[in-house]
């Protein structure tokens, strides 16, 4: 059986899955922010109640822990330690406020051209130390071709400065060159790896109490999940693990293969994706986080702060929805008007309290001097107004671009998406509403309120790797997974193919044929008139899937 938890803004859902993927039961909890791991322990014990330990697989959570951490900057400072060689200062691109450049330089084929200077390092860290810091990340211009200077770093801060409880590595993040995301990408990581360790503390010891055994896994912004265990090291994988839910719920609840527009409905905010022939649309550069480019692979989504427990007020004699949330709609004990309520007035939900709904709306309805049924259908309107503006925005932005699926790049792209599909616990109120504003063919699938949940359990476990060969130097370097080792020059194409499906097979315990080849490139590298070796470089990976559903 398969366990999804998704925790949501406003609420938790879970759900539990039999081996033919059928729904054995599903929950729906209100997310306790302070109290985020006892909400997922609560989930996972209600779901499991008359479950034997053995009959669990795996348990997937879709967690909002990074990306609040990240958006409500909880976080303790951290130091950036780089080693760019020469060319432009990487300062001048602001990452953070503590940025220390060193001398050390790794030339673009792996070669060591000039050592860290050891005294200077040792200055830095102390400097940190000094200032209360205790998480570094360190980056190095080509470390992805030759980690050695940040491998030297980090045995520094273990063996000379303990005080430093973090130390993020840019190799072991992403194997891509692209240094001004890589940086940010280790900086995210450093402010997010401890409150993620602690997470995943929490969750361990409180399964081991609930004496449940099976494996969990994290949802990631790919789609894909990484072992619980794994993300203590690359917590800022799971960055945008909600949205990714919400993708593959849609993904595993539909069928259609128009170019289909998804809106998870939320209490806080709405949640927008596109899908081409039946594939979501995907960021292989890498998700941006706030002001950061990163080098985090990613599902391509856009939010817009307005959802069902959205606060609706007045300013300057207009409706104004959100971004602030409130509590819960009136209708269901909270004290201020929402659309849900403006739902709940319009019968389009069968549930909450009407009166409560009425009295929340009836101060705005005397202001814009209209009736209380006339203020509600106001306020969906304007609701879908809203998402139809930000919907408008993101197909001009996407037709202007290059733009890809998990796939595929597209070419002569014209996206004019032909359906609407809603998920989220206003989904079957609202998504007819939406449709018509839009002028598509909606489908509000069964279960589109545990969506995300149902797309996290079904979730396949996913990875990219890269293999750089240098074969007049005698070596390979696999960064993501911190693999160096010497070669010879029989070394080839068709060896570092077969290499790197091994070692990726390995590192996730997944079969072979469920790992693919997604690039190859390779050249002579020539001296006089002589060939002296070649430069050949592979990247495979697990792509996002669902473990069937249907």
């Amino acid at each position: 059986m398969k366990l999804g938890i998704d925790i949501g803004g406003t609420h938790t859902d879970g759900v539990l899955l039999n081996d033919n993927n059928e729904i054995i039961k599903s929950i729906k909890l209100t997310t306790q922010h302070q109290e985020l791991t006892n909400t997922i322990l609560t989930g996972c014990q209600t779901l499991t109640s008359n479950l034997k330990a053995k009959e669990l697989d795996r348990i997937v959570l879709s967690t909002t822990l990074a990306t609040n951490v990240i958006a409500e900057q909880n976080y303790q400072p951290a130091g950036l330690l780089l080693i760019p060689g020469p060319g432009i200062n990487p300062k001048l691109h602001n990452y953070a406020q503590h940025v220390e450049v060193v001398t050390g330089s790794i030339d673009h084929r792996g070669s060591e051209v000039q050592d860290i200077n050891k005294k200077e390092v040792q200055k830095t860290l102390a400097k940190f130390i000094k200032i209360g810091i205790d998480r570094v990340g360190v980056c190095g211009k080509f470390s992805t071709r030759n980690p050695k200077h940040e491998l030297e770093i980090k045995n520094l801060i273990k063996k000379e400065f303990t005080e430093i409880e973090v130390i993020s590595l840019s190799h072991q993040l992403t194997g891509r060159l692209n240094y001004p995301r890589r940086i940010a990408t280790t900086y995210l990581n450093c402010l997010v790896q401890q409150t993620q360790t602690e997470f995943t503390t929490a969750i361990q010891d409180g399964l081991k109490e609930l004496n449940i055994k099976s494996p969990v896994y994290i949802l990631k912004a790919d789609g894909g999940t990484m072992p619980l265990i794994k993300s203590n090291n690359l917590p800022v994988e799971s960055i945008n693990s909600g949205p990714a839910a919400s993708i593959m719920g849609i993904l595993a609840l539909t069928d259609t293969y128009e170019t289909t527009l998804g809106i998870d409905i939320g209490g806080t905010t709405t949640d927008i994706s596109l899908f081409i022939d039946k594939e979501p649309l995907f960021k292989p550069k890498g998700i941006k986080i706030n002001k950061y480019k990163t080098s985090i692979r990613g599902l391509y989504n856009k939010s817009v702060d307005c959802g069902g427990d959205s606060l609706i007020q007045i300013k300057n004699g207009k409706l104004k929805i959100g971004p602030k949330r409130q509590g819960p709609a009136a209708a269901f004990g909270g004290n201020n008007p929402t659309p849900t309520d403006a739902l709940v007035i319009l019968n389009l939900t069968q549930k909450g309290n009407k009166e409560a709904a009425k009295t929340s709306l009836q101060p705005l309805a005397k202001e814009l001097n209209l009736s209380i049924p006339e203020l509600a259908n106001k306020i969906i309107k304007k609701f879908c107004q809203e998402i139809k503006a930000k919907i408008d925005n993101i197909l001009t932005e996407l037709n202007n671009q290059p733009v890809y699926t998990i796939n595929k790049l597209l070419d002569n792209t014209n996206i004019q998406p032909t359906k609407l599909v809603g998920i989220g616990g206003p989904a079957k109120a609202l998504t007819p509403r939406l449709a018509s504003e839009l002028n598509m063919d909606y489908i509000t699938p069964d279960n589109a309120n545990i969506a995300n949940a149902i797309g996290a359990a079904l979730s396949r476990v996913t990875q990219e790797c890269t293999l750089y060969a240098d074969t007049s130097q005698g070596y390979y370097n696999i960064p993501e997974l911190s693999i160096k080792e010497s070669i010879n020059q029989e070394f080839n194409l068709q060896i570092a193919q077969s290499l790197i499906k091994e070692k990726l097979r390995e590192s996730t315990i997944t079969p072979q044929k469920q790992i693919e080849i997604s690039n190859t490139e390779t050249f002579n590298l020539v001296r006089g008139f002589n060939t002296i070796g070649k430069i050949i470089k592979v990247t495979a990976q697990l792509k996002p899937g669902l473990i069937t559903w249907r």
